[in-house]
């Protein structure tokens, strides 16, 4: 029968890379282990002659690939007893695998209910049964298929706890997901990327964000090579405002060429920021942005003018104030720009600036006359700092702000005998 088991074992949901071991002592009874040996160790029972000669027709029928004609030489059987009903429904469960789940799970039930297949063709029916009900969306259904074949046959799997695992989830049994997925690491030989992405996933659902950092922690330990959980250890330290190691885990990814998306360059940029580590935060964008590895939006020219204006770099402030205020026409990016020019005492491109935020808006005039003010002083333009200051007065917003202005440069006209 070496063909069916290959048929069996290629209708599996998933493959299976784990290995089954016996079940721990403590979890077994005495009558349960007596009852798992009895049944391997019994002797094997063939069906009788007539389902015989009919299930070896059908397994030539199969073996040609026609299934059609296998599955009605069977179905039109009658067998004479239990063991042979259960056999031929176990053949016709199989066979229906290939082509309709749901009439497989049919005849599979109806095989596996009488228990008296061999211990082998038992177990197989119960975990395939399993395999086609989780694929049909009947979790519950395929959890309980599951546990009765870890209860027949004393073995632990791996690949069969993740399998509980996953339809727990699937039914957002979040709490309900841990403990299989943990016992699917325990059993597994060796560590699996998907027993802890599921268990990472119930707790992330389940909004337990200590543990789902305490799951990641683990995953860059035992898959360090995976580039995407060093992003989702940085994501999810900041859930926990641990910027500190959010960054530290961005870092390890940018060093190692882990990094590759737009948004996860951004997220790295974003680090620095929150970490007030600005300057890094602007050369990361302004580099990703120049090769092209970044979109020219709005949103990217403001974070790089901001962080530049932050790390006190304010003729590069200037310059992607400048180019947001070209991309959006805005007049409060010609206002910060002006703002930074200020900074490095370029006044005449400050007032240049401040005009062309004037020209667009006129919900900041006072302000904007204030900072005009402020520059036309600075460069000891008396007449023209008056005409901005009276433009001020004419905002009810700054009308107040201004008169000690007013008398300031009054006075620095007097000194100077000017007439304004």
């Amino acid at each position: 029968m070496n063909k069916l088991t290959l048929l069996t074992s290629a209708l599996l949901v998933a493959a299976s890379f784990s290995f089954a071991v016996p079940l721990q002592a403590q979890d077994l009874t005495a009558a349960d282990r007596e009852r798992i040996e009895a049944r391997k160790n019994a002797k094997t029972q063939l069906p009788g002659e007539r389902v015989g000669r009919a299930v070896t027709r059908a397994f030539e029928l199969y073996s040609e690939e026609k299934i059609d004609e296998a599955l009605a030489l069977l179905m039109d059987l009658r067998p004479g007893n239990d063991f042979d009903t259960a056999f031929v429904n176990r053949f016709i469960g199989n066979l229906y695998a290939t082509k309709d789940a749901k009439q497989a799970i049919k005849y599979l039930e109806l095989s596996v209910k009488p228990d008296v297949m061999s211990f082998g063709d038992q177990a197989q029916a119960l975990k395939l049964l399993g395999d086609l009900q989780s694929m049909e969306g009947m979790h519950r259904a395929a959890i309980q298929s599951y546990q009765n074949w870890m209860r027949f046959t004393g073995e632990r799997d791996s690949d069969v706890y993740l399998r509980i695992a996953n339809a727990h989830y699937q039914m957002q049994e979040y709490d309900k997901v841990i403990a299989p997925a943990d016992n699917a690491i325990r059993y597994a030989r060796e560590p699996n990327k998907q027993h802890y992405m599921l268990k990472m996933g119930a707790f992330y659902e389940a909004r337990n964000y200590v543990k789902t950092v305490e799951t990641v922690e683990t995953m860059v330990q035992l898959f360090p090579e995976e580039r995407s959980y060093w992003v989702y250890l940085g994501n999810f330290y900041t859930l926990l405002e641990e910027y500190s190691k959010s960054l530290s885990a961005f870092q390890i990814a940018y060093a190692n060429g882990y990094l590759e998306s737009e948004a996860e360059l951004k997220l790295l940029g974003q680090m620095y920021a929150n970490n007030n580590i600005p300057f890094k935060a602007a050369t990361i964008y302004e580099k990703y942005l120049k090769a092209g590895k970044i979109k020219k939006d709005r949103q990217i020219l403001a974070a790089i003018a901001s962080n530049y204006q932050a790390a006190r770099e304010f003729a590069k402030a200037a310059e992607y104030y400048g180019e947001m205020a070209k991309l959006t026409n805005e007049a409060d990016a010609y206002r910060r720009q002006g703002n930074a020019f200020m900074a490095v005492q370029r006044y005449a491109d400050a007032i240049t600036a401040f005009e062309n935020s004037l020209r667009l808006d006129s919900r900041n005039v006072g302000r904007v006359h204030i900072d005009m003010m402020t520059a036309y002083l600075n460069q000891n333009k008396l007449r023209e700092a008056m005409a901005s200051l009276q433009e001020a007065k004419k905002d009810p917003a700054t009308s107040r702000q201004v008169r000690s202005w007013e008398t300031y440069i009054q006075e620095k006209a007097r000194v100077r005998n000017m007439r304004l």
